[in-house]
C-alpha cells in the first residue's frame, strides 16, 4: 500500500512539474524579426537635403520611426516585410509628405536606390515685400511652388481659402493692416491655414506701428497686444551669439547658437511677450529679448469658419501616442485611422487645443540680394517646412 501511494505521488508530481514547464515554455515571446532601410530625403531639385523631417513605417502593432540628419540621410529598423509604406513627412505632415513601398528584408540593411524626394501637398501664397523675399527660399533654394497675391487677396477670406500657407514679408507692397485684413487673417488661422510674418509684417498681428512704449496699444491687428508687443527700436547691429533655444531648431542646425546680422535699422524689436502664448525659438542674449516666435495656441472662437487650405480628405491627420508617454502628429491614409484609433490615437494635431494653424513670426530674414549665413537660411528653411 505504502509502495502504491508512492508511486501515485510520483506520478501526481510529475505532472505538475511537466504542465508548469509547458507553461513556462509558452509564456517566451517570440523576438521580432526586423530588418533595416537607409535613404537619402532630398528637396524637388534633388540639391537640398532635407533636416529633421520625419521618417517612419506603421504597422498594425507599432510605429517605426526617425529622423534624417543634417545631410538629410535616414536609417530606420522595423519589422520585416514585403511592400510596406515608408513614409517621410515634416512639420504635421498636411503640407509636406512622400510615401514609397518598401521592402524591409529580414536581418539585413537595405539602401534605397534612389533618392527620396519630399513634396509639397499644400497650397502656398506669398505677399512680396521690400525687404524680405522668403519666397526665394521657397523656390529657388528649396524647389516648391507659391502663387504671388496682392494685397486684393486678403481683405476678404475667399481671397487666400484655397491656400495652407501665407507668407507676409517684411514691407509687403501696398499691404495696409484694416479690420477687413483682420477678420480674414483671424479665420485663416482659426480655420487652420498658417502664417509666416517678419519684421514690419507685425502689424498684420498686433496692428500699425507704434513708435511709443507698450502701454499705448496699437490699432487694428487680429492678435491681443497682452500676447506680444513690439516698437520699430532696433538698430543695424549683429547678434554673434545668438541662443537658439529651441530643441527642434537645435537638432535642424547642429548648434545651440548663430550669428543674425540686421543691416538696416528700425527692425521690430520684441519687449514684451505672454510665455503661454508664444513659443520663443532664439533669442538676444544682451536681454534676453526673443527674434523668433512661434505660436499655434489662437482661435477667434468662431463656430462658422469657412473651409481653409488644400486638403487631401484621403490623408488624415492623427496625434499618435508613441507608448512612452509622448505622442506625435502625423498624416496617414484614411484607410489607416481606424487601426490607430484602437490603439488610443486620437484624430487632429497633438498639442492643439484648438486645430488652429502656426504662426511665425521673425524680425530677421531674407534678403533681396539674397546675402544671409548658412544659419539664417537653415532657419528659413525649417520655418517653411514645419508651418
Amino acid at each position: 500500500m505504502r509502495k502504491l501511494l508512492s508511486i501515485a505521488l510520483f506520478a501526481s508530481l510529475s505532472v505538475l512539474l511537466f504542465s508548469c514547464k509547458k507553461d513556462k515554455i509558452e509564456d517566451i515571446s517570440v523576438p521580432e524579426i526586423t530588418g533595416t532601410i537607409t535613404g537619402k530625403v532630398v528637396s524637388p531639385n534633388n540639391r537640398t537635403p532635407i533636416r529633421y523631417a520625419l521618417v517612419f513605417i506603421s504597422t498594425a502593432k507599432k510605429l517605426y520611426s526617425t529622423y534624417t540628419d543634417l545631410n538629410g540621410n535616414f536609417s530606420l529598423t522595423a519589422a520585416a516585410g514585403t511592400a510596406q509604406n515608408l513614409h517621410v513627412q515634416t512639420g504635421n505632415g498636411d503640407k509636406f509628405r512622400s510615401v514609397i513601398q518598401v521592402d524591409v528584408v529580414a536581418n539585413q540593411t537595405t539602401p534605397l536606390t534612389d533618392l527620396l524626394r519630399l513634396n509639397q501637398v499644400g497650397n502656398f501664397a506669398f505677399l512680396a515685400g521690400s525687404y524680405d523675399k522668403i519666397e526665394n527660399i521657397l523656390i529657388d533654394s528649396l524647389g516648391y511652388n507659391a502663387q504671388s497675391i496682392n494685397s486684393t487677396n486678403i481683405q476678404y477670406i475667399a481671397g487666400i481659402s484655397n491656400f495652407d500657407v501665407l507668407f507676409i514679408n517684411c514691407g509687403a507692397y501696398n499691404a495696409f493692416v484694416s479690420p477687413n485684413t483682420d477678420t480674414t487673417l483671424s479665420n485663416f488661422v482659426s480655420g487652420g491655414g498658417s502664417l509666416y510674418l517678419s519684421d514690419w509684417s507685425m502689424q498684420f498681428l498686433t496692428g500699425q506701428s507704434a513708435l511709443t512704449d507698450c502701454q499705448v496699444p496699437r490699432y487694428n491687428g487680429f492678435i491681443p497686444d497682452a500676447t506680444v508687443c513690439s516698437r520699430r527700436t532696433g538698430g543695424v547691429s549683429v547678434v554673434p551669439n545668438a541662443q537658439v533655444v529651441s530643441p527642434e531648431l537645435q537638432y535642424y542646425l547642429g548648434k545651440d547658437s548663430m550669428m543674425i546680422s540686421y543691416n538696416l535699422g528700425s527692425w521690430e524689436r520684441i519687449q514684451a511677450i505672454d510665455n503661454n502664448f508664444w513659443q520663443t525659438m532664439v533669442t538676444d542674449p544682451t536681454d534676453n529679448s526673443p527674434l523668433l516666435i512661434r505660436t499655434n495656441q489662437y482661435n477667434n472662437g468662431n463656430i462658422n469658419l469657412p473651409f481653409v487650405g488644400s486638403r487631401d480628405t484621403s490623408q488624415v491627420t492623427i496625434c499618435h501616442q508613441l507608448g512612452n508617454g509622448n505622442s506625435i502628429t502625423i498624416t496617414v491614409d484614411a484607410n489607416a485611422v481606424a487601426a490607430h484609433m484602437a490603439h488610443g490615437d486620437s484624430m487632429g494635431m497633438c498639442n492643439n487645443p484648438y486645430q488652429s494653424g502656426w504662426i511665425y513670426y521673425t524680425t530677421f530674414h531674407n534678403e533681396h540680394n539674397g546675402q544671409i549665413s548658412e544659419d539664417v537660411k537653415h532657419i528659413l528653411e525649417f520655418m517653411i517646412l514645419n508651418l
